[in-house]
């Protein structure tokens, strides 16, 4: 509405009064109301709809009325259900205008237009069918947007917010050097973002302030009650009191005296959170209860038994609860209460065999009982169904971020979106639907991330509905809003090629845990493979950024996807110049050197770019960028080192080195010549073989390749190198012999040195071999859990269950996960075929016992103290049960080697053995325990033995209908 006057909350009274109204000479305006309130209950009898927000929950209306008051022909009405759901209402307003939530965090800019026409759902002439649209016209820049009358959803979850923890250095320096700490000037900055994505809870940073003083006093607080936001504190600071003012207050003449110790320091302890609790009366609070050791450690310290803690905690909650209702719900006020099940929690709520626990306490009856992942954004026990009716509701504490054992990782973003999407809707199909909170570290960084969760939260009907793949559609969204009107369809397309590959590079293994010995420099050219994703993305990235730096965008595009992506590809970069130089120092080769100065390089830039983060925006950020990334070998960063750096002492003259490029035994000129052997092509599916030719020495190499075989062809036949060429191998299969073998003796010549090499060639029979099959060759297959050759559907409490591919997931790149996600099923049902399945069919040169590896997603037990199992049969016998996690495995305990091993390499391998007969063999995976998800099968034969590497060898051929 063109020139609308906006009537704000403050001036309902008068609107309210028709005598008054009749005096008011605005032609339109925009109305903003809370259900309860004078304006509403008059706007109510005019605006039918509105009485769909009686009852609901930070629900609002938002649409145009003709004549909705006296006096005022054409009103905007925002009505809301209750305080945050007006507050969200007044902020659709922005996102019709093109703001979006990241204006601050992200530097998106902020659209400017000459006018803002609001209309009705009826299609606007040259507008975009979008909820707003940018039209030039000849008075400038008009916005249009469309609006129809209508009520918003509910949250799909009630409570829905962030913690800012692991926040020194960098959220730290940055609150101090920009507002001088933690008040309540940096916290406006936080509660914005936190409205703006329909979020309403936070647990404020913790590590070093005091949410409650640092405002100073209590101005936070009150500004967080204002804005209609819940503060908790963490999942270890009860009754609202943070961790840090123990610290400050106790000592010897202190009212709480000096012990973080319930049984030692009773009263000391409940006079301070008492204070605490009458302290913030009046404000929105949800308050945690319970209690662990002092600066989140074990309540009653390593020798303590189960019953012994939960004796005690029983107390302790029945006396915390009688201080929060003697002081903060007083009438008929409720105040919403916390009861956190986190680490070493987890088995006091769940007891043992000889100790009950406190699962099922009458005093936590109505309290939220907040579960938690493992650390690392896996779940672990979530409530079962005979708990769902608990009165309180179940929450979630996740994280995108972590500090603690066995590495922590706090740089920039490293969790994909399709990992939130599994795990977060996992946690909601167990009926996780009160509440919400997801650690985020410093907050920069994790603006991708963040929205995802938020919107995953607040709108689950659509997003968590739109599996795996909604993901993607999420991306395009996102990246629309923030560069809308400044970047191309196909520039959109670019960024999120952008975004996504860095968060699955990033993801794939986090910074903190890489080094130079994880990517393998040579085995299954997987160092190869992987330099060559990082400087993909790096290059689209640069050139994005060329694009988009002269124009409004290109602020958001070094905030929020620049900057990571460049870091992220250069650190990979970093540790594979590391690994390769390694491996030719090791080798001899001169190319050590070479890539012992790209180390250097890529150093240096990690260095610059955190320089160049820091100055951004005359230093916006500047602190947010010096998390520790590199080179961690524990949880804390104090031995963090950069890679080390191999130099080589060159022989004067040239020296001919050759080998694999996927192997590190090299091949020399030797007075008994040494022949490199090339089988490969003895194997169907196999075209190219690559082959390093290296010098080993100074000055220049030149070499040639001495062949005459018809079927083969070479990428280069001669050349000169410094460091080293590489040379593909090609097979060219339909001018082999026509008794489909051969073998050639080839040489590599530089001067009076020469190296051979044996090439043998065939084309495999493969005529028994049935279509869609895979096939062992040198004692190994490989295949993916999505290369099935048939789905075998199941029945779950008379309802369908099935297996569902999640494409673009995990270490694999797709995994298979049975659904409904809280299906269990017992050996009987998979033995009755009740249980989804998924068959793979198998071809075997001879028959015998095998090794099958099971890689699965690093998921973990979903129900307390079990485990993950799956079935296994083999040509339809009797199936067989492989147990994923195995016995005494304990998610997101630290002194679990098994867990520790799986988060940081992003997956389980469970061994099992098969018998198999001789060719086509039919393995089916069966569902069992609830949570896991397949991705990929190794098949061995007893004396094979894979090569040291990440990801292992790559998928078999598989017989189709083409000519192998």
């Amino acid at each position: 509405t063109t020139g609308a006057a906006c009537i704000a909350a403050e001036a309902c009274a008068d609107i309210a009064d028709e005598t008054a109204c009749a005096d008011i000479a605005y032609e339109q305006a925009i109305l903003v109301c809370t259900m309860g309130q004078e304006l509403a209950d008059q706007l109510r009898q005019r605006v039918p709809g509105m009485a769909e927000l009686e009852g609901k929950w930070e629900s609002y209306w938002f649409g145009l009325v003709n004549e909705p008051v006296p006096g005022i022909s054409k009103g905007l009405v925002i009505a809301g259900s209750d305080k945050l759901g007006t507050i969200y209402g007044m902020f659709h307003i922005s996102e019709l205008l093109g703001v979006t939530a990241w204006g601050f965090w992200g530097d998106v800019a902020v659209p400017a237009y000459s006018r803002a026409i609001f209309a009705d759902d009826t299609p606007l002439p040259g507008a975009m069918q979008a909820p707003g649209s940018t039209i030039q016209e000849a008075e400038g820049l008009v916005r249009r947007a469309a609006v129809p009358n209508a009520c918003s959803k509910e949250p799909s979850v009630q409570f829905r917010g962030f913690f800012i923890n692991d926040e020194w250095p960098c959220f730290g320096n940055w609150a101090t050097a920009h507002f001088g700490g933690f008040n309540a000037q940096m916290y406006e900055h936080v509660f914005e973002y936190l409205l703006r994505m329909k979020g309403n809870y936070l647990w404020p940073a913790m590590w070093s302030s005091n949410f409650l003083l640092d405002g100073p006093g209590l101005a936070s607080m009150e500004l967080a009650t204002e804005y209609g936001i819940y503060i908790g504190m963490s999942h270890h600071e009860p009754c609202m009191r943070s961790g840090e003012e123990f610290t400050l207050f106790k000592g010897e003449d202190s009212p709480y005296g000096t012990e973080w110790d319930y049984a030692a320091n009773t009263e000391g302890l409940l006079r301070f959170w008492e204070d605490s609790l009458k302290r913030v009366k009046g404000q929105q609070v949800f308050p945690t209860v319970g209690m662990r050791g002092e600066r989140d450690s074990k309540m009653l310290g390593e020798d303590s038994t189960i019953e012994e803690n939960v004796r005690l905690l029983k107390e302790i909650i029945r006396k915390q609860r009688e201080l929060i209702r003697q002081h903060l719900e007083t009438g008929a006020e409720q105040v919403p209460q916390l009861f956190a099940i986190y680490k070493e929690v987890e088995d006091y709520y769940f007891g043992d065999s000889q100790t009950e626990g406190i699962r099922g306490y009458d005093e936590l009856e109505d309290v939220t009982l907040l579960f938690c992942d493992d650390n690392f954004g896996n779940m672990r026990a979530l409530p079962q169904a005979g708990e769902w009716g608990h009165p309180g509701g179940f929450g979630m504490y996740y994280h995108l971020d972590y500090h603690g054992s066995p590495i922590s990782y706090e740089w920039v973003n490293s969790t994909p979106l399709n990992r939130v999407w599994e795990q977060m809707s996992q946690a909601y199909d167990y009926g996780v639907r009160k509440l919400w909170i997801v650690n985020v570290g410093d907050v920069k960084f994790q603006e991708y991330s963040l929205g995802y969760f938020m919107e995953l939260a607040y709108d689950h009907d659509t997003w968590g509905k739109a599996g795996c793949a909604g993901t993607k559609e999420y991306t395009a969204r996102w990246l629309t809003e923030m560069f809308a009107g400044y970047a191309s369809k196909e520039q959109i397309r670019d960024l999120a090629q952008v975004l996504e590959e860095t968060v699955r590079l990033h993801g794939l293994r986090r910074a903190e845990s890489l080094n130079d010995r994880v990517y393998h420099p040579a085995h299954y050219l997987e160092g190869q493979k992987m330099l060559a994703r990082a400087q993909k993305l790096e290059e689209q990235n640069e050139k994005l950024m060329a694009q988009l730096s002269a124009t409004p965008a290109g602020d958001a595009y070094f905030s929020v996807i620049y900057f990571p992506a460049a870091a992220v590809a250069n650190l990979l970069k970093m540790h594979l110049y590391a690994g390769f130089n390694h491996l030719y120092a090791a080798q001899g080769k001169t190319a050590a050197n070479q890539y012992g100065e790209k180390l250097q390089e890529c150093i240096q830039k990690d260095q610059d770019l955190a320089r160049q983060m820091a100055e951004f925006r005359d230093g916006k950020w500047s602190g947010m960028e010096q998390a520790s990334h590199i080179g961690f070998v524990n949880w804390n960063d104090e031995d963090c080192r950069y890679p080390v750096r191999h130099v080589v002492t060159l022989p004067k003259k040239p020296r001919l080195v050759v080998s694999r490029a996927d192997s590190t035994k090299t091949y020399t000129n030797q007075y008994f010549p040494i022949p490199l052997v090339l089988d490969d092509f003895l194997s169907a599916g196999v075209r190219e073989v690559k082959i390093q030719i290296a010098n080993g020495g100074s000055g220049e190499l030149a070499w040639q390749i001495e062949a005459d075989a018809p079927y083969l062809e070479f990428s280069a036949r001669s050349g000169r190198t410094e460091e080293m060429d590489e040379v593909t191998v090609r097979l060219l299969a339909d001018k082999l012999p026509a008794c489909g073998q051969a073998e050639t003796q080839c040489r590599v010549l530089a001067g009076r040195e020469m190296v051979p090499i044996l090439i043998r060639a065939q084309k495999p029979e493969l005529s028994q071999v049935p279509i869609g099959a895979f096939v062992m060759q040198n004692n190994v297959c490989v295949w993916d859990a999505a290369d099935y050759s048939e789905a075998i559907p199941g029945v779950w409490q008379e309802g369908p269950a099935e297996y569902v591919l999640l494409a673009d997931y995990g270490k694999y790149g797709s995994g298979m996960k049975a659904f409904p996600t809280t299906a269990i099923f017992t050996e009987a049902d998979i033995a009755a075929q009740l249980a989804p399945g998924l068959e793979y069919e198998i071809w075997v040169p001879q028959a015998g016992t095998y090794r099958l590896d099971i890689h699965t997603s690093p998921a973990n037990p979903l129900v307390y103290g079990g485990s993950l199992r799956v079935g296994l049969s083999v040509n339809h016998g009797a199936p067989q049960i492989v147990n994923i996690t195995g016995e005494q495995y304990r998610g997101g305990d630290g002194t679990c080697a098994k867990w520790a091993d799986a988060v940081l390499a992003q997956e389980h391998v469970a061994q099992t053995a098969v018998t198999l007969e001789k060719g086509r063999n039919r393995l089916t995976l069966w569902a069992q325990d609830a949570g896991i998800t397949a991705e990929r099968f190794v098949l061995l034969a007893d004396d094979a033995a894979l090569k040291n590497s990440y990801f292992g060898p790559d998928r078999s051929y598989r017989k189709s209908l083409l000519k192998p």
